[in-house]
């Protein structure tokens, strides 16, 4: 969820328009992951090693492998369904700065835009062809079916960088572009509740501000802004078309914020600020389901304007969101980017490790939860190279996740029955994206 600027994101951190602490990979080595696990798995694999006459046997409930070619930086995922999900991001070279040519001269940034699909569930990934008018950085992304997913981030039209939104309606065969709310410069969240009905998170450069729309993107209507000094959003999350919460930071004084959480309760018209603990640093992640139970993840650290080493911390709230109240953070994972619970019970975060290193190095962290939220435990990963910013749960037992270069499967515990009622809050129809940030 994740999401000032990693090492090598390309961005400028600290304002309404970055998402300080959410890319953690270095220039050296820009890595995404994407976890899935494919319906029929079992909740775990097993990784056998051989040392002499010693054979261990090891759990595995997460497994990487590197993303389709080209994919660069990969900020968001969403599933439509148990097998079919799409990742958006942006291009290695960041398609909003100049180029070089091999003879040295100067060159306009040409079209780029990135999509990866998968159809079997995570086992493999493609990307999509997609043409763009203008060079396109992809924030979030939502599916609520198979067919149906809405992408959003901003787009360099010549000069002015104005907010985008593409939609598919035949599974990723074919993306269009569709208006984006009037006077948005990037549109950083969205959810969407049916193929026509989403709700976005979306900036104007001064305050951010929720819009929503009832025709797939055709007509968009302007709701109500977020609390002032309201920043870093890239995530929403929404119990019914008319509860949702957000998570972020409120600044404090230049380049330190506090953590931050908005709740509505009527489509967006109203945004308020909930109650959390006094002390809570830069959050980056919610995840609402069943009747009124989110959890929110983020980082310890205060900083916005850089990513800094730093434990990650988890909020729990039972009332959708109004109070929160803290819980241990997990050790498996430094800064929490992400998190998605596809029951009351289960859920997944992923974000980084600060290795023990000199300076400390990000690396992939995924921790699980098996009582929603209140404990954690590490997943025993392989392959995930770098920092994940995005996960969704499609089932109960199975998460997908993005960040940096990597795609791979998590795997989590069978859920509780009494947990898969009255529900998943609206499921995988949203993202958390982890691009510019608001």
């Amino acid at each position: 969820m994740r999401r000032g600027p990693a090492p090598g994101s390309g961005r400028a951190g600290g304002s309404l328009l970055s998402r300080p602490g959410r890319r953690t990979a270095t220039a050296a080595a820009l890595t995404v992951a994407v976890l899935v696990v494919a319906t029929g798995c079992t909740r775990s694999g097993t990784a056998t090693t051989t040392t002499g006459p010693t054979t261990t046997v090891t759990t595995v409930s997460a497994w990487g492998q590197p993303a389709p070619a080209g994919s660069g930086v990969l900020e968001a995922v969403s599933c439509g369904d148990a097998v079919h999900c799409w990742a958006v991001g942006r291009a290695a070279v960041n398609p909003l700065t100049s180029t070089t040519t091999t003879a040295g001269a100067t060159a306009s940034p040409g079209p780029s835009i990135v999509i990866d699909a998968t159809a079997d569930g995570g086992v493999t990934w493609s990307a999509e062809a997609v043409t763009v008018a203008d060079p396109t950085d992809l924030d979030g992304v939502a599916c609520p079916d198979r067919r149906h997913c809405m992408a959003v981030g901003n787009a360099d039209q010549g000069g002015p960088i104005l907010g985008t939104v593409l939609v598919t309606a035949d599974g990723g065969q074919t993306w269009q572009p569709v208006g984006s709310p009037t006077g948005a410069v990037d549109v950083a969240a969205v959810q969407c509740f049916s193929a026509t009905a989403c709700i976005v998170l979306a900036s104007d450069g001064s305050s951010i501000w929720s819009a929503s729309t009832m025709d797939g993107g055709q007509v968009w209507q302007r709701t109500g802004s977020l609390p002032p000094g309201f920043g870093g959003v890239s995530n929403l999350s929404c119990l019914t078309t008319t509860a949702c919460v957000t998570v972020g930071y409120t600044t404090t004084a230049p380049g330190q914020g506090t953590g931050a959480i908005a709740v509505t309760n009527d489509g967006g018209t109203t945004w308020t600020a909930a109650t959390i603990p006094a002390g809570v640093g830069k959050l980056h992640g919610v995840s609402c389901t069943g009747i009124a139970d989110c959890v929110a993840v983020g980082t310890k650290a205060t900083v916005t304007t850089n990513v800094v080493a730093a434990p990650s911390q988890v909020l729990r709230s039972d009332d959708g969101g109004a109070t929160w109240t803290e819980v241990t953070s997990p050790d498996g994972v430094g800064d929490a980017f992400s998190v998605s619970c596809p029951t009351t019970d289960n859920c997944a975060t992923v974000g980084t490790v600060w290795t023990v290193t000199d300076p400390p190095t990000p690396i992939g962290g995924v921790v699980t939860s098996g009582d929603g939220g209140s404990t954690w435990e590490t997943a025993d990963a392989r392959y995930i190279p770098a920092g994940l910013t995005d996960v969704d749960c499609p089932v109960p037992t199975a998460c997908v996740a993005a960040g940096n270069n990597i795609v791979a499967r998590i795997a989590l515990h069978a859920p509780n029955p009494a947990t898969l009622s009255p529900g998943s809050g609206l499921g995988s129809g949203s993202s958390s994206g982890s691009g510019s940030g608001l």
